[in-house]
């Protein structure tokens, strides 16, 4: 009896001397997308955030931010093969001031009618081990068109706040805000307005569903 405990305690100790092991292989510290483990993903609305700049009549670069993203990552043994699908709530837009009320009204989101933007991912294409163009379609306004999101791999590895792995990514985009029937103060010949071209920037962390 006692030699059987010994060699059961034994097998445990082995056990759990493994078991980090596996965990770091399950969980790698990288900032090589080939090395972060395929499988669903959920994004974290917490950490991401996609901030949109405008040039106002000329005086400033005005910026804003959408906030309270969701969405998802399946993520390919390939990543060149997987789906990335996020969901963008058009009253969760923030200015820092009254303007971001004024935004929702039918002159621009016309958010009572279509609340919500939805990018869905048609094509990836990697360039090395961080990079990829990310081609989908963005639905806004009752309007969808193709956009084209440079993006870049941050890193993988587990956040030591909550103790989930994570991975990290950043991007970058324009759109014309007339291709999606926002026309509200567009510039016209000489006369200065809000500029057509809306440049994005994307911050993203997903987390293992």
């Amino acid at each position: 009896m006692l030699k059987k405990t010994a060699l059961s305690a034994a097998v445990l100790a082995g056990m759990l001397n493994i078991a980090p092991a596996m965990a770091d292989q399950q969980t790698p510290e990288t900032d090589n997308i080939n090395d972060v483990p395929a499988g669903n993903y959920t994004i974290d609305p917490l950490h991401s955030k996609i901030t949109w700049g405008v040039d106002h009549y000329g005086f400033s670069h005005y910026e804003g931010q959408f906030v309270d993203l969701s969405g998802s990552l399946r993520l390919g043994e390939d990543p060149a093969d997987s789906n990335l699908k996020i969901e963008i709530p058009l009253n969760r837009v923030l200015t820092g001031s009254d303007l971001s009320e004024h935004l929702q009204g039918e002159k621009f989101f016309n958010s009572s009618k279509h609340p919500t933007a939805t990018f869905t991912s048609t094509n990836i294409e990697l360039d090395g081990d961080d990079e990829a163009t990310i081609i989908g379609d963005l639905s806004l306004n009752g309007q969808t068109h193709p956009v084209e999101i440079e993006a870049e791999f941050n890193r993988g590895g587990v956040y030591a706040f909550d103790k989930k792995y994570h991975i990290g990514f950043n991007g970058e985009a324009t759109i014309k805000r007339s291709d999606f029937a926002i026309n509200y103060l567009m510039p016209e010949g000489d006369q200065q307005g809000i500029s057509d071209e809306v440049k994005l920037q994307i911050e993203a962390e997903f987390v293992p569903e």
